[in-house]
């Protein structure tokens, strides 16, 4: 009888670097690819019909005349944390702080949500800047929950992938400087929780399992945050209440997006829960990235966050192969010098998406 075939060695399994680098491209695919529809009132039929739309494909323009590839502040800042995470070999707050406020004088635009905190920055005394995102909810009477800090964080989900309560602390910490809401707190810690789950959930993985990784996101950062801010505590519990029931009308056919409540053209003080509901949805109902992100552009809004976190997400489960090629390969191409001996600006060298990368395997 011949003896057993040998196994080959295969290595380290492919999917958690496939995964974490379809999160991560994700992320800049989406922004990209919302450019020309931010901010417009887009028609869109009632859910779970997708909205379909004369955007296909990278066409950048939008009020800034970007390229096609060419991402916004979502995906710069996440990059500017990423490189601080890679830099330090950890997650530290300060150091995250001073990027973001060394990458304004870059930006071609910047949010007003980042604007009021990174002016809120500049006025307070160093020791207390990273106070600045709370200072500002509640000079806002602790009412505003904004989305900007939900696509920026997503690096923290890939690299802490095998860490929840890392994941949990680091994405409260990030937000809290810009977004301190608990709404955007939790929301964050939610997300990269569901990205984690993604990364480290191996072949037989199937979407609604990130519900659950999800909600346990929640628990966790909520328990931390209402040990850390005692006199915050009813606002902690209501946020993961809330966040809860946002996941639970992402299962349902109907996510009740176009609502009194809350509605994708006009979130108010709930923005953070629209691109959070909305980017589970996607991930829940619709079977492709391509087709995910296609639907979220042409439902108008904050396009650029929403397709940003839901890019993220449905990257992170399908893997970066799931993504077309050419949206990808324009992303990572965008603002290259034509020449090649010649550097480029400070959106190509720093706060380009192909940097974050460095924190995928290949």
């Amino acid at each position: 009888m011949p003896p057993p075939p040998k196994r080959r060695a295969t290595g380290p399994d492919p999917l958690p670097g496939q995964r974490a680098r379809g999160a991560l491209l994700g992320l800049a695919v989406g922004n990209a690819l919302a450019v020309p529809t931010a901010g417009r009132p887009f028609f869109a039929p009632a859910f779970p019909e997708l909205a379909v739309g004369p955007y296909q494909g990278l066409h950048g323009g939008g009020p800034h005349e970007l390229r096609k590839g060419q991402v916004s502040e979502p995906t710069q800042l996440a990059v500017a944390l990423a490189l601080s995470v890679r830099d330090l070999k950890r997650y530290d707050a300060g150091d995250a702080l001073r990027r973001y406020r060394a990458w304004q004088s870059h930006a071609f635009a910047v949010s007003d949500p980042m604007r009021e905190v990174l002016e809120e920055c500049e006025a307070a005394p160093a020791n207390v800047a990273k106070d600045a995102g709370k200072r500002v909810w509640q000079k806002h009477f602790r009412r505003v929950a904004n989305a900007g800090a939900l696509p920026r964080v997503v690096p923290l989900g890939v690299v802490l992938a095998r860490d929840p309560f890392a994941v949990a602390q680091a994405t409260m910490e990030d937000t809290a400087l810009t977004h301190f809401d608990p709404r955007s707190q939790l929301a964050s810690a939610g997300l990269c929780a569901a990205i984690a789950k993604a990364v480290t959930g191996g072949p037989t993985l199937k979407a609604a399992d990130l519900l659950p990784a999800a909600e346990t996101g929640i628990s966790l950062a909520g328990a931390a945050l209402a040990r850390q801010e005692k006199d915050f505590i009813q606002e902690v519990a209501r946020a993961s209440a809330l966040l809860r029931e946002d996941l639970a009308l992402a299962a349902q056919d109907d996510p009740q997006l176009y609502g009194p409540e809350l509605h994708l053209h006009r979130p108010g003080n709930n923005a953070v829960r629209a691109a959070f509901r909305l980017a589970f949805w996607e991930l829940l109902h619709v079977p492709t990235p391509e087709g995910a992100l296609l639907d979220v552009i042409h439902r108008g809004g904050d396009t650029e966050v929403h397709a940003a976190v839901t890019g993220a997400l449905v990257g992170a489960f399908h893997g970066e192969g799931a993504l077309p090629e050419e949206w990808r390969q324009k992303v990572l191409l965008a603002l290259q010098p034509f020449n090649p001996m010649q550097k480029g600006t400070a959106l190509w060298e720093v706060y380009h998406p192909r940097h974050l990368l460095l924190l995928a395997p290949g």
